[in-house]
């Protein structure tokens, strides 16, 4: 039996929600159950001590003249620092810390419901709008615990550093998503972590504006898929534009700031955290580009390019043993990465799907037309149909089994049992039929055991496989001509229902289908005829009648043709150009 890569159903979310929800809130509020972190007056602390962004209500003056005045602020108070009760901002940490400890259930339980709810409708969105590809078990597996990571590292460095929350690199994670995968689902995960970070700090509004818009900044700015550098610059203008923004928030929410007197401190500056925070995320992101893609079941670009080499084992195999899919996967290649480029795909990743998907016709390739010599006899003339369908149907299976026991990245097996999707091999079933007036199998019996295609990258695949074989047979090679034949096979594909889980859009058809016209209108142009296949050409057969004066080549000048109005002349005039 064919195993298929395993996607996430209704259990599994059930089960990673409250995995992940009980793992979020250990993170969020673990300090508070270690005594010795307890801050003490006239004591240095062991943590810093933060209160998040608040309104302060304070008293100024003495006696008649006393009033009360109104303002925000927030307080950082770093490790082993000792609390002195007349400093004001250590005497409102203390009364901060000492009423969350010691820890009590029911606030614990509400955040953890917190984290369970902001985890399912994560989920359910990977599940319902979702990329196919982040619907996979180990993606979505991957994924959590990136996030995991991310925020338990975000929760020491405000535990163990003084350093202003906006260093917290937290679109890293957004980031990685958006190179991936897409940017739309990256946007939904940059919220969702904008508010577990926010939540370290019991849902700080300031931090959680300014981290959810750097994060949107960032994956805009997330343009060139081929050069993951780039993110270091995302992340940078993302720091710019969030440090833009913390600036207006003061002024709307504090009525005053002194961005100048802000940097001259750099170790408590909130506009360089909010810059360095964004350019750090995407220095993280493109540092750790390999690892984390790995970790989410992806390829790496440099793991795809080694996989283009021809000196491959595989691909001397297929290319020694079955010539003729090989030079049929090698146009596929070409056709197959142009598609996925117009339209946005991994056109890298086509490529080298296209290379390897039909590496199971070297284990019978005589069974396949395209390895046949000339005037050889296909072995199928002496199966019978139900035997030759499952000769065809096997390569499947084999290439997927080939690929995976050389160790051949996932994401390229899943090329080798997509390609054909569910199809129905209709000449061996329609032969069948002929053979047997009451026929004992199925139809079934004559569709492939693969899958039908789960990304737009597959279902380019299964589209370029039969228009690159069809390209063959097209006479004469013009574009209207191309154009009909894809329609024909787009019009196939759609009907039998293999593109309906790719996530092809109209618009993804329509761009797939200029694209593929204008490259095979490219490949069948014509050339101008050297002059030894002019000579070589069979020349038409002479005619044995006298040829007329003037069909023969007259070795001097002949004088011009006359008028219309002598082309009937006179007995006289005849005998006077006759004799000329």
């Amino acid at each position: 039996m064919l195993t298929t890569r395993v996607r996430t159903g209704t259990v599994a979310v059930l089960v990673i929600s409250t995995v992940f929800a009980v793992l979020f809130t250990a993170v969020s509020s673990f300090d508070l159950f270690v005594e010795r972190w307890t801050p003490q007056i006239a004591a240095p602390t062991r943590v810093a001590l933060r209160i998040p962004f608040h309104s302060r209500i304070t008293q100024t003056g003495q006696g008649d003249s006393a009033r009360m005045a109104y303002g925000q602020g927030r307080v950082i108070i770093p490790p082993y620092t000792v609390l002195d009760e007349s400093v004001p901002a250590h005497r409102e940490a203390f009364a901060y810390e000492s009423l969350r400890r010691p820890p009590r259930v029911l606030p614990i339980a509400g955040m953890g419901f917190v984290y369970l709810t902001l985890s399912l409708v994560f989920m359910a969105y990977l599940q319902k709008l979702g990329q196919n590809r982040l619907r996979l078990l180990r993606t979505q597996i991957g994924l959590f615990v990136v996030m995991f990571v991310v925020l338990a590292a975000t929760k020491a460095m405000l535990l163990f550093t003084g350093l202003p929350e906006l260093w917290a690199p937290v679109g890293v994670v957004p980031l990685w998503i958006a190179l991936a995968f897409d940017r739309r689902s990256a946007l939904v995960l940059n919220l969702v972590m904008a508010f577990l970070a926010a939540s370290l700090l019991r849902f700080d509004l300031m931090f959680l504006t300014v981290v959810l818009v750097r994060g949107m900044v960032g994956i805009l700015f997330v343009v060139n898929r081929r050069r993951p550098r780039n993110l270091i610059l995302s992340g940078a203008l993302a720091g710019v534009g969030s440090a833009l923004l913390y600036t207006a928030l003061v002024y709307v929410l504090e009525g005053t700031f002194h961005p100048v007197a802000d940097l001259l401190a750099p170790e408590r500056s909130y506009l360089l955290a909010a810059v360095g925070g964004g350019a750090l995320a995407g220095l993280v992101s493109s540092v750790l580009r390999d690892p984390v893609e790995r970790l989410l079941g992806q390829v790496p670009r440099e793991k795809l390019l080694d996989l283009t080499d021809i000196e491959h084992v595989l691909l001397k195999k297929l290319a020694n043993e079955a010539p003729g899919t090989w030079e049929h996967s090698r146009a596929m290649a070409n056709l197959a990465e142009a598609a996925a480029a117009a339209i946005g795909a991994d056109s890298l990743l086509t490529r080298v799907g296209a290379y390897y998907h039909d590496i199971g016709k070297t284990v019978q390739p005589k069974y396949f037309v395209e390895n046949l010599a000339p005037d050889e006899p296909s072995p199928h003339d002496q199966l019978a149909p139900e035997v030759s369908a499952d000769a065809i149907m096997a390569h499947v299976v084999l290439g997927t089994k080939i690929l995976r026991d050389h160790g051949i990245p996932e994401p390229v097996v899943e090329f080798a049992y997509t390609h054909h999707g569910t199809q129905l091999v209709e000449y061996f079933w329609h032969k069948y039929q002929e053979q047997n007036a009451s026929p004992e199998l199925a139809e079934d019996h004559f569709r492939y055991p693969g899958m039908k295609p789960q990304t737009k990258e597959t279902a380019i695949l299964m589209l370029v496989d039969s228009i690159e074989a069809a390209s063959r047979t097209v006479s004469p090679p013009t574009a209207a001509k191309f154009d009909e034949m894809i329609r024909r096979v787009l019009f196939t594909k759609l009907q039998a229902g293999e593109l309906d889980q790719s996530g092809l859009t109209v618009e993804d058809v329509h761009i797939i289908t200029k694209r593929m016209t204008t490259a095979l209108v490219n490949m069948f142009h014509g050339r101008i005829k050297y002059p030894w296949q002019r000579q070589s050409e069979p020349r038409p057969a002479q005619s044995f009648t006298t040829p007329r004066p003037r069909d023969v080549a007259p070795l001097v000048p002949s004088p011009p043709e006359p008028p219309e109005d002598d082309i009937d002349p006179g007995p006289a005039k005849k005998t006077a150009v006759g004799h000329s």
